[in-house]
């Protein structure tokens, strides 16, 4: 698999994989998207057409196994019993290394301007809106979320199968990739519902528009990340006309995650029944 080493010292230290800035890693490692990222959907899309997948969270003392093989080596056997025998360990590892991020794949500082987009009523407006978002986010960010992005409209396409349709795993997916430093910072209930919603929607359009969003050959997108965090500029009244019209009703039970312990409540998965 391509990709240097350069991370290597001696005693068997490493760059650590887990908690670390994407950019640093993958400029540490010579990737161009994250190894964990490249290893795990290529297992899951070969091994993990099951039910629930991405929502089933795995055996915790394999997951930690498998993240601890990650920080100790350039790609752990993924083909061992151990892992074929707990698909869901992978994928829920996959999930632990976006929740991980210090700054999530599609950024702190973007996030109102995402919240600004989906609030657009008419489509192909909110497309243009989002399109243009997402060519701010830095060089390694936009690789690896348009990466991850077709990873999981192939999982959708098997959905007869794992019962995730694209809305499902938008939802599970969601927490993990868009967050409020602004909500994270002032714990509010209302405005950490309202972040909820606002994440699951900004990552179903982008699934549901990956050909659009990600056809742009010239690559020209910013390679630099803004230098402090903005104000958040979208605090939403439920009673706005856009909640209003939203795609889908998020529902009213919440049901604990597979998140580290200082993960907030509201970052969940949420159970939904998709009658598509």
């Amino acid at each position: 698999m391509k990709g240097r080493q350069k991370g290597k010292r001696k005693g068997g230290n490493k760059e650590r994989v887990f908690g670390c800035d994407l950019r640093e890693h993958l400029n540490a490692t010579g990737q161009e998207i994250p190894l964990v990222l490249r290893a795990c959907s290529s297992f899951v899309e070969e091994h993990g057409v099951v039910d629930g997948i991405y929502r089933l969270s795995g055996v915790s003392s394999n997951t930690q196994r498998l993240r601890n093989e990650f920080d100790s080596e350039s790609c752990p056997d993924l083909n061992r019993d151990v892992y074929l025998q707990d698909i869901h360990c992978v994928s829920s590892l996959c999930k632990a290394y976006f929740r991980e991020l210090p700054n999530p794949l599609l950024t702190y500082q973007l996030y109102d301007k995402f919240a600004d987009a989906v609030a657009i009523q008419l489509e192909e407006e909110r497309l243009v809106k989002i399109k243009d978002v997402l060519r701010e986010l830095p060089n390694p960010h936009y690789r690896t979320l348009e990466f991850l992005m077709r990873h999981l409209i192939r999982m959708a396409s098997f959905s007869h199968e794992t019962n995730m349709h694209s809305r499902n795993l938008a939802i599970v997916w969601a927490p993990n990739l868009l967050r409020s430093k602004d909500i994270e910072s002032g714990f509010n209930g209302t405005a950490a519902f309202m972040e909820v919603r606002i994440q699951s929607i900004v990552v179903e359009f982008i699934l549901m528009h990956v050909e659009q969003l990600f056809n742009d050959a010239s690559g020209d997108y910013h390679d630099q990340r803004p230098k402090s965090l903005p104000s958040p500029t979208f605090l939403p009244n439920q009673e706005d006309p856009y909640f209003r019209a939203l795609p889908f009703n998020m529902p009213s039970a919440l049901s604990p995650g597979d998140g580290p312990p200082q993960m907030r409540p509201y970052h969940a998965i949420i159970e939904v029944t998709d009658t598509k």
